[in-house]
């Protein structure tokens, strides 16, 4: 049986909530079972916010996801201990190095640096930098295949953004390789 909870968390407007949701979409699309639910700080901008997503292959009776995730993304510092505490003994969490400089340890849980924001200005805009964090989660858990998130974010963009489209599927790619490099 498959079951993975994650938590995607960082500060407003970096798009942790839109990770979620492509989780989310892909789930559906590859017939899985999926809960979301998210939380917000108080600010309108700026605030903390997680995106909660349990997915498995069969049902999900509690959709919490409480100090037990499995793989949590860190792209803030305001928000990194709440991932490094609230996860699972043996989880893994994916930090974006380049917000986050005060890296701690916490046994039992494995951590990967990802530079996500650098990698995301160099592709041509730091809003993606939440899509690099996708292509990583996607590389260490399996979870979804990469061609249905792929796909989930031609549905999107494509017709509308299609500028964006490019950008955030090289950004998925480059996750992807980040996360293989960096996990060695």
């Amino acid at each position: 049986m498959m079951r993975t909870k994650c938590t995607f968390s960082g500060s407003g407007g970096q798009g942790s909530a839109l990770l979620a949701k492509l989780i989310c979409k892909g789930a559906m699309k590859q017939a899985l079972q999926v809960v979301m639910t998210q939380t917000y700080g108080i600010e309108q901008r700026g605030g903390d916010s997680t995106g909660y997503v349990v997915v498995s292959d069969s049902r999900i009776g509690n959709p919490l996801v409480e100090n037990d995730a499995d793989v949590s993304v860190a792209l803030s510092p305001t928000i990194y201990d709440g991932c490094i505490d609230g996860s699972a003994i043996g989880g893994l969490v994916l930090t974006n190095s380049s917000l986050i400089t005060e890296i701690r340890e916490r046994e039992g849980v494995k951590q990967v640096l990802i530079p996500a924001s650098d990698v995301a200005v160099e592709l041509g805009s730091v809003r993606c930098a939440n899509i690099v964090m996708l292509g990583a989660v996607l590389e260490a858990t399996k979870v979804l295949t990469f061609e249905t998130v792929e796909e989930v974010l031609r549905e999107l963009m494509g017709v509308k953004k299609p500028a964006l489209l490019e950008m955030n599927l090289k950004a998925l790619e480059k996750g992807r390789a980040l996360y293989v490099s960096a996990a060695e």
